[in-house]
């Protein structure tokens, strides 16, 4: 699986709050946000079903869902 790079604006004290919590994980603050969103994806998968992926736009995308993680 490839990675996708971005920026992320947040609010200050919500980077902190993340930044605590990732420490106390054990996780750097990126892998503390990627767990997050992959805890999300996974509700959502969970929730809906499937997830409909338009790459049209965006020829590096990469999407994977294993509801059994």
């Amino acid at each position: 699986m490839s990675t996708v790079f971005f920026n992320l604006r947040i609010d200050e004290e919500l980077n902190e709050e993340i930044i605590k919590i990732a420490k106390e994980e054990g996780r750097s603050k990126n892998k503390q946000i990627e767990q997050i969103l992959k805890e999300y994806v996974r509700k959502y998968y969970a929730e809906n079903k499937s997830i409909e992926i338009n790459q049209s736009n965006n020829h590096k995308a990469v999407v994977n869902i294993d509801s059994k993680k």
